[in-house]
């Protein structure tokens, strides 16, 4: 709390209340901050109109690009419309009346088109209004390949050598037959130069320096205000087919891009572009920045002399306004500055009875409360330190807590992947007796049943069985025999290989891989990095199991055509890398699904990986196939 002690030679004074001098006049400061408030918020508001005069001239830049590119494609609309009304006749397949609709087709399109061109299913030229007098190909032009595959209008989006004659874009519509089948096309080439195309012949609001240009996806001019331009490759090649893919209008100044054509000098310039719907293409509109922002830098000139001529009438106020009042707010401000930095012993001197008085009487006045105020607080942090140090005493207990609790945990978790690791070893033992039972009895068993088989066919081959039923029953149970010998040796690879544990890892994988893709015609490809050397039988079998598991899921799920397996042997570790160019999957969604068998696996690679202190690793992604990299620690190996 806060508490006023009086102070000698500050006891109220009726003065106080009643200054005898105004302080109006010695404010003058205020009506200055007032000019500068008008004129800043005069600039704001200059500066604003500026600002929106300009966007409403690039607005305008942009508004005639997307009207040209309107019409064109109007125009299009227009030749889209005759070529198909023209392909909806029956009259093609006729060779005395295709030559009179071609000739009809060329006069309706006579506005925009050079020529007419009938063409079969493989892009050769039947016939061409007016008639052709050299050799045209149309290998280049995708429109043609797009209408031949049925889509009922395409235009060019590149500008293509046709003829000795020149270059040319094309629109082209497929000519079905009465099966609905696409035998022919109905071909134009494009005259976008024509006096007829009236936007690039007779621009509207370009001014003097103003140009238009319709560019195609190579950059290439098509049509141009400037005819000189027509067919040159537009300033801006590559921003331009940005644009036109992404179907993006925009507008911006165009520094230093540019030359002009009477002297060496770079040219700024206002570009903006607009693209067309029907066609790739795009159109673009040049204009001089002088010209454009003429009117608007003749107003920011004078903006400008405005608010210097305010500015220098606002400082001659200032000037006035504050030679009566500087002298006692700096030293006003300079015991307020002691204060500030800690003294609060010293009491701040009086000047009369006006504002600036009462204003410096108020001061000491809050001086005194403060110093009272800083013994009040200084008893408080005493209190405060106290209890801080209470708090803190409890938070180191509580640390230690946690820290204990966290050591517990770690146990936990040690103890879990012991279990993990004594159950998959004691998994492991297990395949490996039931192997080694498999290969020693059955497996032989089913040999000398197979031996005595062969024997018997062979004897009733040279007659000395009488039953021919007895020969088709040996026959049949050679076969059976056989069959349940190729089983049980699979069965045998599935529980514990051999190989795994007489050759290691690499032989172990290779035999079951040849066994398992002999299935799929999959080829697959092994490579080995560093010198393999083995490995501890957990560490050899976890990886054999996972990517056992991994192989698995490439014949089953991936649909791949080829594998890669690379094996990496460094200092203290081994990375197992498994590559397919299947179709992938969302590895996100899988591992939701529990139940799933892709799922299971996955945590089943992982769980194992991680019992033996290694690290499994899965990049895939829809489409674009599976990456598999196994890696574990050989500190431990022998």
């Amino acid at each position: 709390m806060f508490r006023h002690v009086p102070r000698p030679g500050l006891s109220r004074h009726p003065s106080w209340s009643k200054p005898t001098v105004g302080l109006g006049a010695k404010m003058a400061l205020l009506v200055v901050i007032g000019c500068l408030s008008l004129i800043g918020l005069f600039g704001y508001l200059g500066t604003a109109a500026l600002d929106e005069n300009v966007q409403r001239t690039l607005h305008e830049r942009v508004v005639l690009a997307q009207t040209t590119a309107r019409h064109v494609d109007a125009t299009l609309s227009i030749i889209e419309s005759i070529l198909t009304e023209s392909a909806t006749q029956d009259c093609w397949c006729d060779p005395e009346r295709a030559p009179f609709a071609l000739l009809n087709t060329s006069r309706r399109l006579n506005f925009l088109a050079s020529r007419v061109f009938l063409l079969d299913r493989a892009g050769r030229v039947l016939a061409a209004n007016p008639p052709l007098t050299s050799t045209v190909s149309f290998d280049q032009f995708a429109a043609l390949t797009a209408a031949l595959d049925g889509q009922p209008f395409a235009v060019s989006r590149y500008t293509r050598p046709l003829d000795s004659a020149g270059s040319s874009t094309i629109a082209v519509v497929p000519i079905y037959d009465e099966f609905g089948i696409v035998n022919y096309a109905l071909l134009v080439s494009l005259n976008l130069t024509s006096p007829q195309l009236r936007t690039f012949t007779q621009p509207i609001g370009l001014g003097e320096t103003g140009y238009m240009d319709l560019v195609d996806l190579s950059g290439t001019i098509l049509a141009s205000t400037r005819h000189t331009r027509v067919g040159a490759q537009s300033d801006h090649q590559e921003s331009l087919v940005t644009l036109i893919r992404a179907r993006r209008q925009t507008v911006s100044a165009c520094h230093d891009c540019h030359t002009a054509t009477t002297a060496d000098v770079p040219v700024r310039e206002v570009l903006a572009f607009a693209p067309l719907e029907r066609a790739q293409w795009g159109v673009t509109v040049h204009q001089s920045e002088d010209e454009v922002f003429a009117a608007m830098r003749m107003l920011q000139t004078r903006i400008f002399i405005l608010l210097i001529i305010a500015i220098a009438g606002a400082l001659l106020l200032v000037y006035v306004t504050t030679r009566g009042v500087i002298a006692p707010v700096q030293a006003l401000t300079a015991a307020t500055r002691r204060i500030a930095e800690g003294d609060l012993e010293t009491p701040l001197q009086t000047w009369g009875h006006d504002e600036i008085g009462v204003l410096a009487r108020a001061f000491d006045a809050m001086r005194a409360r403060l110093q009272d105020s800083m013994a009040e607080i200084r008893a408080w942090n005493r209190e405060l330190n106290a209890r801080v140090h209470a708090r803190t005493a409890e938070c180191e207990r509580a640390r230690a807590d946690i820290e204990r609790l966290y050591l517990e945990l770690r146990a936990d978790e040690r103890t879990r992947r012991e279990l993990l690791h004594r159950i998959i070893t004691a998994q492991e033992e297990e395949r490996k007796r039931i192997a080694r039972e498999l290969h020693d009895e059955t497996s032989q068993v089913l040999i000398g049943m197979v031996y005595r088989l062969d024997r018997a066919t062979e004897m009733i081959a040279r007659g000395k069985l009488r039953a021919n039923e007895t020969r088709a029953l040996l026959e049949k149970l050679l076969e059976l025999a056989q069959t349940a010998r190729a089983e049980v040796n699979h069965v045998i690879l599935n529980l514990r290989p051999l190989l795994l544990d007489q050759l290691g890892l690499i032989p172990a994988l290779r035999s079951y891989a040849e066994e398992r893709f002999a299935e799929t015609g999959l080829s697959w490809n092994i490579r080995v990095l560093g010198e393999p050397r083995r490995l501890t039988p957990q560490i050899e079998a976890a990886l054999f199991r996972a990517a056992q598991e991994a192989i698995n899921n490439i014949a089953r799920h991936a649909h791949a055509r080829r594998a890669d397996f690379v094996f990496a042997y460094l200092d203290d570790h081994v990375r197992v890398q498994i590559h397919d160019d299947g179709q992938g999957f969302d590895p996100i969604r899988v591992r939701g699904s529990r139940d799933g068998a892709v799922g299971l696996g996955l945590l089943s690679m992982e769980e194992r990986l991680r019992a033996v202190g290694g690290e499994f690793e899965l990049q895939t992604a829809p489409g674009v196939g599976t990456t598999v990299t196994l890696t574990a620690l050989i500190e431990n190996s022998n």
